[in-house]
């Protein structure tokens, strides 16, 4: 009965969890770039049973293990690619393959991410709206002064009159796994400074954007199981209540 009570309850804590991560990707399901989440979970305090004679117990046979909980172990970031939108857009740009754009914040931080939805500042950098400045090839924030440009395959940047204005700099990791979240939009750091690694020969696409690699109705389907397995321990559970107040009821009339 008490076994009950504990895998009962870590169920529940496991599904409002994950119910956190599936709402947050749906939030994002428009967000260019944007990368989903997906909970993993684990069991705790496992415990292996054995199977004994009813006389002779000197030989006991492992049947199986059984554990007493199931709970969130981490959250792992979908770093697959996402499809691809033409949006016409001259200052709209996507990563082919490998690779995320720099940001400078205000604050001086840099940020990653997969989001190509750039626009220009009041002072004439390219720019990530609500983030920050993105940076070139020579790590300085990008000055263009004009959006008649377009964004070239190898991540240069050309004026519609000719000549090359700037480049892109596109920066891969050797382990995606050590990138941190920064904040709800689909942003990144990078704790580990050898992680990073310089793009020479990036694949682009001007005037399109990566979508957010969410599938709506993957992310739908998965938040209905998690709301019945939800509500389904939550009924047990005080089903179990009703059956120990019942029971402390009969033992208090023996007494």
């Amino acid at each position: 009965m008490f076994r009950g009570f504990y895998t009962l309850t870590s169920n529940m804590i496991t599904q409002e969890r994950r119910l956190n991560v599936i709402s947050n990707n749906l939030s994002n399901v428009s967000t260019p770039g944007f990368k989903r989440d997906e909970l993993i979970t684990t069991t705790f305090h496992e415990a292996l049973i054995h199977r004994t004679g009813s006389i002779d117990k000197a030989d006991p046979a492992p049947l199986s293990t059984v554990a007493m909980m199931r709970v969130a172990d981490e959250r792992m970031i979908d770093f697959s690619q996402g499809s691809f939108d033409l949006t016409g857009r001259n200052l709209d740009v996507a990563i082919i393959g490998e690779g995320f754009f720099e940001i400078e914040t205000p604050a001086g931080d840099r940020v990653f991410t997969r989001n190509g939805s750039f626009t220009l500042d009041g002072e004439g950098y390219l720019f990530l709206q609500h983030v920050g400045r993105v940076i070139g090839d020579n790590g300085e924030p990008i000055h263009l002064r004009t959006d008649r440009l377009s964004f070239e395959s190898d991540g240069s940047i050309a004026h519609e009159s000719g000549g090359v204005i700037g480049r892109l700099g596109i920066t891969a990791f050797a382990d995606l796994s050590l990138l941190d979240r920064a904040g709800a939009e689909g942003m990144f750091t990078n704790p580990e400074a050898g992680n990073a690694v310089a793009v020479d020969f990036p694949t682009l696409r001007g005037h399109t954007l990566e979508r957010s690699n969410v599938i709506a109705i993957e992310e739908m389907t998965a938040m209905m199981t998690s709301q019945r397995s939800l509500q389904a321990a939550s009924q047990v559970i005080r089903t179990y209540d009703q059956i120990m107040q019942r029971a402390a009821n009969d033992i208090g009339t023996l007494t």
